[in-house]
């Protein structure tokens, strides 16, 4: 199995790969300003290292998230969706996770591989 870590200010993502199945799992509080521009070196990285394996993007362990991270988020589900077999995006159940799955559940209508829960 290959794992990778990225932590910053609040925010941690573990990536995991085992065969042909990987998981990347959000935890922590992404409320800065700009994730895009420490979020967004990565997004190519990880789809390539995640290439031809079904993909879950586990949101559950977010405890915030701001607007500003969701465009980097959704940069990683559209890479993932043209490299990845399948993409499932996992998001807990509170107000605030649900406004987000909500327009996330709109975006992957427009993806052939992506599914949003």
């Amino acid at each position: 199995m290959a794992e990778w870590t990225f932590e910053h200010d609040g925010l941690t993502v573990r990536i995991s790969r085992e065969a042909d199945r990987s998981r990347i799992e959000w935890s922590g509080v992404s409320d800065i300003r700009s994730p895009a521009s420490f979020l967004s070196p990565f997004l190519e990285d990880w789809s390539a290292k995640l290439k031809d394996t079904d993909v879950t993007v586990d949101l559950t362990g977010l405890e915030y998230m701001n607007s500003a991270t969701v465009k980097p988020l959704l940069d990683l589900v559209k890479l993932l969706d043209q490299t990845s077999r399948f993409v499932l995006v996992v998001f807990r159940e509170n107000d605030w996770q649900r406004a987000h799955r909500n327009c996330m559940a709109v975006l992957a209508r427009t993806l052939k591989n992506t599914r949003v829960q």
